[in-house]
């Protein structure tokens, strides 16, 4: 299996730019790495990876002294080898028409030599030929929706559906998708590093689980709430950089406040504080949530048993909530974008204005540091979330739903789409996740060594909530909409919502319970 993985390797190694490359020509391990992989420590590793590309790359690559190269060690897969006669394997995803996206793709069809694009590929080729399939790519707008009326018709050709958790989780509701959990091969590598192990933590109801993350897709990581700052303007207003706070468990929410707070100017001078002025904070109506799970609080938590509660209105989560409320409806240091007006794309305008130096931090997704502040002239960082006090120990990383996610059709026959399934994601912590940590970080978008520790905490800290996730009643926008209307009155909102919120959860447990 290793030799015509390496002579795959030297037919296309000029279009690769991605230093985890270096992993397959150990004599190439001794240049200059940006990330790649190295010997896991475990010299029989090609062995016991008896099907799959040999990601160990010998004595010369574990000694490069690139301390970056033990990111991408992996240990074993179990997967035994196999040949499935020119079997195909068919995978339903969302169609992408924007070339600026192309960490949306699941699996593409040609290199292009954009480093992302050939990680695809290149992941593709690797099980391929290790297998002996075929992939057979169907790209719909709505590939979860076709995939429904596919298996509702009793068509078990679609191996494996990527597609967001919000359509995702309309699937698992009609009971056509399969259990995680009794899938071979996935199953019994549930555990491992390449799969979300927060997904499977958080979202694991009465012992099933029905959607997967990690290394096997990219678009779900760029779909984390993050903070970022301006250097420039940290310097001007003279504020040291946060990385030392947060590494010290004191990036919370009043320190945020206090290196925020008398920033503001009004730069055009018309007496009045709006989108074209100057900020010490951009946010978003969505922020209150965000802090609200960045404090470890959810909505809704499972409880000992596995099975879902409503735990928005615990002792803690009003006070966290009355604070984060309290600090996200004060229009005197915090701008939301949601306001920015004559914008065809407030986001897009927000990204924007974050670039001319007017706002010296902003509460956003990660996606839009790597689809638009590529061309931003001034340095900037990231950070995570911030924690609600410093007595929370551990930060927490909000994950929207609108990322992309894996599953598995009920009908689907469960040993093939189990096994290419499994070696798809393992194959990917050689693939794809370099190439991921280099569109984030060596592409001159994060242009600092601080930041990919940052990234480490933010990716380490995940956590999904139900309510937001399965759109429990009105759990996942009451905090969004309190921002909006500038209100406080958390109580007042619950106790009118919250007859709906446990109808919501008892469907919830009709249809997955």
């Amino acid at each position: 299996m290793g030799d015509i993985i390496m002579r795959k390797f030297k037919k296309i190694a000029g279009i690769f730019l991605i230093a985890f490359m270096l992993l397959f020509i150990s004599a190439c391990a001794k240049e200059e790495a940006g990330g790649t992989n190295t010997n896991d420590g475990n010299n029989n590793a090609a062995d016991s990876n008896a099907g799959l590309p040999d990601d160990t790359g010998g004595a010369d690559s574990a000694n490069t002294g690139d301390a970056k190269a033990d990111k991408w060690a992996q240990e074993p897969s179990n997967l035994p080898e196999a040949d499935f006669g020119g079997r195909e394997f068919t995978v339903i995803t969302i169609e992408v028409a924007d070339a600026n996206r192309s960490y949306d793709h699941f699996t593409v069809d040609d290199q292009t030599g954009d480093p992302v694009i050939d990680a695809f590929y290149r992941r593709r080729l690797d099980i391929e030929e290790a297998y002996n399939i075929k992939m057979n790519t169907i790209i719909h707008a709505n590939p979860g929706d076709t995939a429904r009326k596919s298996i509702l018709a009793g068509d078990d050709d679609i191996n494996l559906i990527v597609d967001n958790l919000f359509n995702m989780r309309n699937l698992a509701s009609q009971q056509i998708l399969a259990d995680l959990y009794t899938v071979p091969y996935i199953s019994a590598n549930m555990e491992k590093s390449w799969w979300d192990q927060a997904l499977k933590r958080d979202l694991s109801v009465n012992g099933k689980l029905y959607f997967q993350a990690g290394d096997i897709v990219m678009k779900d990581k760029l779909r984390l709430a993050v903070m970022y700052f301006n250097k420039d303007m940290f310097q001007t207003v003279g504020v040291e950089y946060p990385y030392k706070d947060v590494y010290d468990g004191k990036w919370t929410i009043d320190r945020l406040m206090e290196i925020t707070k008398d920033v503001n100017k009004d730069l055009n001078g018309d007496g009045v504080m709006d989108q074209y002025d100057q900020w010490g904070l951009m946010s978003q109506w969505e922020n209150g949530l965000h802090m609200f799970l960045a404090s470890g609080e959810k909505t809704i938590n499972l409880n000992r048993d596995g099975v879902p509660e409503i735990t928005i209105n615990t002792p803690r989560a009003i006070e966290v909530i009355q604070k984060v409320l309290t600090v996200s409806t004060d229009g005197v240091t915090m701008f939301h974008a949601d306001t920015i007006k004559g914008a065809s794309n407030v986001w897009y305008t927000a990204s924007e204005y974050f670039q001319e130096n007017r706002f010296l931090m902003r509460t956003s997704l990660l996606e839009p540091v790597v689809r638009d502040l590529r061309p931003m002239p001034t340095d900037f960082g990231i950070l995570p979330y911030v924690k609600y006090d410093e007595q929370q120990e551990n930060y927490y990383t909000y994950v929207a739903g609108d990322g992309l996610f894996i599953s598995v059709p009920a009908i689907a026959d469960p040993e093939f789409s189990g096994f290419i399934t499994e070696a798809l994601a393992y194959a990917s912590g050689s693939t794809l996740m370099p190439a991921f940590y280099d569109l984030c970080l060596t592409s001159k978008i994060l242009r600092d060594d601080e930041s990919e520790g940052m990234l480490d905490i933010i990716f380490g800290a995940k956590i999904y909530d139900i309510g937001c996730i399965y759109g429990i009643g009105t759990l996942h926008t009451m905090l969004s909409d309190l921002v909006q209307a500038k209100s406080t009155d958390f109580m007042s909102r619950f106790e009118k919502q919250q007859g709906s919120a446990e109808k919501g959860l008892d469907k919830f447990m009709e249809n997955y319970g």
